[in-house]
């Protein structure tokens, strides 16, 4: 299981110009799914991820750190 930043994968969104359901048009599901996905973000399949790291991220590094982030509790 790994850590996603949701909080930062939301400042990415307004970044980019996106709001879930623009961004769900981009990945090709629907708006409900998204938000299923980011409230669960375990639960996101990998050819999603992939999309949404390369719409929302600039370079490889960036979406690695937001994507699978460390979880410091």
């Amino acid at each position: 299981m790994f850590y996603m930043d949701v909080p930062k994968i939301k400042g990415k969104m307004g970044e980019k110009g996106y709001n879930t359901t623009t961004l769900a048009k981009a990945l090709g599901i629907s708006r409900n799914t998204l938000s299923s996905y980011l409230a669960e973000p375990d639960k996101f399949p990998y050819d999603i991820l992939e999309k949404l790291a390369v719409i929302l991220f600039d370079n490889v590094e960036e979406a690695r750190k937001i994507i699978f982030a460390q979880k410091l509790a």
